[in-house]
Formats: C-alpha cells, structure tokens, sequence
C-alpha cells in the first residue's frame, strides 16, 4: 500500500509539473503561489499529438524525446531532451544566476523530466509531463525566449545553452541506480524541507539541510495584509468544504481563528488550529497564496498580516540557495550533493 501511494504521488508530482519559479501570469492550471504549481494532479483534455522540429543528426543513440502536454492548447508535443533541458533551465532560473548554478538546475530538470517519463510510460500515460511555454512556465523554445530577452537574448540564451550543454545526459540517481525526484524550488527558508512534511511520503535524497544563503535572496521575507472578514469568508468557506459541514461559524475574535501547534525543524509550519479543526501550513499557504508555509502573522489595522519566509515547497535543491553557494566557490556537482543528500551523479543510460 505505501508502495502504491508513492506511486500515485510521484506521479501527480510529474503531471501537475514541478516549480513555475520567476513570473506570475494567469494560467488555465492555476498556480498556488506566483512561482509553483499545485503538486497535485489537474484534468486536462488532451487533444492532437504534435511533433517538434526533428532533431539534426538523428540516430538510434539518442536519448526517447519528452511529450509535454501544453497546459494552455491540450496538446501534447514531442521535445528531444537537450532542447527540453536547455528551455527548462531558461524559464527556471535567471539567466544571470551564477553558471555553477545553471549547470546544477540543468541536471535537476534533466532528472525530474526523466523520472515522469519513466512513471508515465508504467502507467500508460498520454504524455509524460506538464508546461505552458506561452506563459514561461517550465519550459520555453528559443523563439520564445528571443521574444522575451530582446537585446540580451544572445547574452542570456548562450548562458543557458552553454551551461545544459556542459552537463549534457548527466542525471542524479538513487541507491538503485533510478532517477531521483530531482524537486526545486525559489527560495528555503534557511532550512530545506524534507518531502515528507510537504506530500506525505519519504522520497530518496530529499531530506533537510542547511541553505543559510537563502537568508540573503531579494524577497527572502514578504508580508502579506488579508482584511480580517475576506479571511473570515475564505476559512470559513474553505473549511466547510473540506469537512463537509454547513454553516461553519469561526468566533467573534479574530485572534481566536488560529494558531501554529507545531512546525518542522526547517522552520515551516506543519500542524495548526484553524477554528475548531487542525490543518496543516500548507493547506492555509495554498488557501490564502502565501510564498512559503513558514510564516508567522499579527492582526493590524483591520488585517491579517501574514510574514512569510522564503519562496516555495522548501522540498529539494534552492535556486538561490545554489546561487549563492556558486559564488562561494562551490561547483554544481557540489551543490547538488548538498541539495539531494546521498544521490549519485552520473551519465545517463538507457532507461
């Protein structure tokens, strides 16, 4: 039974796509936060197969393409994986981030992409994963990103290209030899968070450690004000959906209506009262779209006012947090040993 939950997880994990990390736009498949997608499953009407641009020098020796349902269109497309790897790392980090960073977003997004591949194929997926390259979000094509750069596309788009292209079919695997769930997010809270705090299962490599350089990323901490009767409306709301009452009523005190019972060692909260029931952080992170789920908050001038630190899950490899390792002179096999604790990096095989 654990083995089937993993299961399912992983693979609403790869379906629904990981971290939409730098621009807010609205989407079909609305995010929770501006830079992440819901780790959950989204239906989506999947129309005609389209090919992209065959690959010059095609040969048996390379790698089976991705097919990536556009979550705008419905339609699923058929991406060689260097084409992939180089538009994810675009639309996923800064193109001025440091370029040992780039390198060790690149391999995460190599990985990831090739264990929903894997997950997909096992169970008779039509597509392998997610991504709305009109909107920036996981993936974009070089005529896309010529678009958005303007002048610095020649500065920003060789960057990216240059850093996939040095770590080209290299992938981080498990104590099996099987490719990780390479997960990443913006900004930690100083203190990555294990998987299990956030989706309910213990996945390989993703346990807590140490991003203290998170504490420096611009936007590392944001409040938010949320007006003490919209709050009122979405909690009462929301609760009464997911506990399938009528009439749910929170008290005549707003200091009343929550408190954090418990929060992880990483910082983020884990465990809260909410009303007369308890949910957990991130169910309020996504209710209310804050940036992290380690927040605090006070009641000021008619608000709630929520102070959040970090950007993201927290679960997996920080992109600043890589960043700011790079610039102390750490390299990306570096960062990623440090980010997804105990995988191995190697080239890839056939899978």
């Amino acid at each position: 039974m654990k083995w089937m939950s993993l299961t399912a997880l992983s693979l609403a994990l790869c379906l629904a796509a990981l971290p939409v990390l730098f621009s807010r736009r609205e989407t079909a498949v609305q995010p929770v936060t501006q830079m992440e997608m819901q780790q959950e499953m989204k239906p989506v009407t999947v129309q005609q197969t389209q090919q992209a641009a065959p690959m010059e020098n095609s040969s048996d020796d390379q790698p089976e393409p991705f097919r990536i349902l556009d979550r705008s269109t419905g339609k699923v497309q058929t991406v060689p994986v260097q084409v992939y790897v180089t538009g994810a790392l675009c639309s996923e980090m800064p193109a001025t981030f440091h370029k040992e960073a780039l390198k060790a977003q690149a391999v995460s997004a190599h990985t990831w992409a090739l264990y929903c591949q894997k997950q997909a194929r096992q169970n008779g997926q039509p597509y392998d994963f997610s991504a709305d390259p009109s909107r920036w979000q996981g993936y974009v094509t070089e005529q896309q990103a010529r678009e958005r750069f303007g002048s610095y596309f020649d500065e920003y788009w060789g960057r990216v290209s240059q850093a996939a292209q040095s770590v080209d079919g290299q992938i981080l695997v498990d104590s099996r030899g099987q490719p990780i769930v390479a997960a990443y997010h913006a900004i930690s809270a100083g203190k990555t968070e294990p998987a299990q705090n956030v989706w309910g299962n213990e996945l390989p490599c993703l346990t807590a450690v140490d991003s203290a350089g998170d504490r420096h990323a611009p936007g590392y901490e944001k409040t938010t004000a949320i007006p003490i009767e919209q709050l009122r409306q979405k909690l009462e709301q929301k609760l009464e959906q997911k506990l399938e009452q009528q009439d749910i009523r929170l008290s005549d005190d707003p200091a009343q209506w929550l408190a954090v019972l418990e929060r992880s060692d990483s910082g983020y909260v884990t465990r809260m009262q909410v009303g007369e029931s308890q949910q957990s952080g991130l169910w309020l992170r996504e209710l209310l779209g804050l940036r992290s789920s380690d927040f605090d908050w006070e009641i000021q001038d008619g608000n709630f006012v929520f102070t959040t630190r970090g950007y993201g899950h927290g679960v997996g490899l920080s992109q600043y947090g890589a960043d700011y390792l790079a610039r102390q002179g750490k390299s990306y096999r570096e960062i990623l040993a440090h980010y997804y604790t105990g995988a191995v990096l190697q080239e890839r095989t056939d899978f």
